[in-house]
């Protein structure tokens, strides 16, 4: 069984579509959107730092950067909190967010890890359901690394993505609602991943299936944060899980913007905003 179709949503011929612009690698998103050639549609691609801005937009990237920075400066930007939480809870609106955006798409209480400044924990936005993340669980800036992958469904499928990670967050642990979710990665691989063996998936509700698009190979894989933290045991089966799509929400603890390479902006952009794929 395949993954089902997100819905289709009209949208406009110019597509208006949001960085969050607040601090972090917001300029970078901002120019491979701008490379795309999308048939039917322009792109307007722009920075985001205020409501008004956030409400002219069809779709929106969280960047990397740090996760409770962003959070505390949309705080202090009168409304700005508050509507990036509807916009990434709603389950129409296409988001997707890199490294500190996918830390920020996790669940209200499903965040883990690093350095925790009394009055700045930062607080998920609840973009995808049932995810945990833990912070800085791939080292510290000097364990940054690279690694060439395929990744199925993306253009040029053969072709592997050059995945970046700086001080990246990995999935502590993902709740799977039953009959929701499809692994289209496979982490017993080492070199590449390339595997498009589903399991069961709710075709009834493609706001909820959940596909695991990227997995890491086990030798790349972070350990295990700790079991007695107030997110609870980890699950080792979901740490390697470097990239997910939930219904019109995605989430990379990599960062493609660096990569010179904009298939998965393209890949975004076509099925979570689009619906097309």
């Amino acid at each position: 069984m395949t993954i089902p179709a997100v819905d289709s949503i009209e949208m406009p011929e110019v597509l208006t579509i949001g960085v969050l612009a607040l601090q972090g690698a917001f300029i970078e998103h901002i120019h491979y959107l701008q490379r795309l050639d999308i048939q039917g549609h322009r792109i307007n691609a722009i920075a985001v730092r205020t409501k008004p801005e956030l409400e002219s937009c069809q779709a929106l990237i969280i960047p990397g950067g740090e996760s409770t920075t962003i959070q505390l400066v949309a705080a202090h930007t009168p409304g700005l909190l508050e509507a990036l939480q509807a916009f990434v809870r709603d389950p129409k609106r296409p988001v997707w967010g890199t490294c500190a955006g996918m830390i920020l798409m996790a669940e209200s209480d499903g965040i883990g890890g690093g350095k925790v400044i009394k009055g700045r924990e930062a607080r998920g936005w609840g973009g995808i359901k049932g995810l945990k993340v833990w912070r800085n669980l791939y080292g510290t800036q000097l364990e940054s690394f690279e690694i060439g992958l395929i990744i199925p469904g993306l253009s040029n499928p053969s072709k592997p993505f050059n995945l970046i990670f700086i001080r990246a967050p990995a999935v502590h642990s993902l709740t799977r609602p039953p009959g929701t979710w499809q692994d289209s990665s496979d982490s017993s691989n080492p070199t590449p991943v390339d595997s498009s063996n589903p399991t069961s998936v709710d075709s009834s509700n493609p706001s909820t299936s959940t596909e695991t698009l990227c997995t890491l190979p086990i030798e790349c894989q972070p350990p295990a944060p700790p079991s007695d933290s107030p997110l609870g045991a980890p699950n080792i089966d979901d740490l390697g899980k470097v990239m997910i799509r939930q219904g019109r929400k995605m989430v990379t603890s990599f960062h493609p913007e660096l990569s010179g390479d904009v298939r998965i902006h393209e890949y975004w952009v076509k099925k979570c905003v689009l619906g097309r794929l």
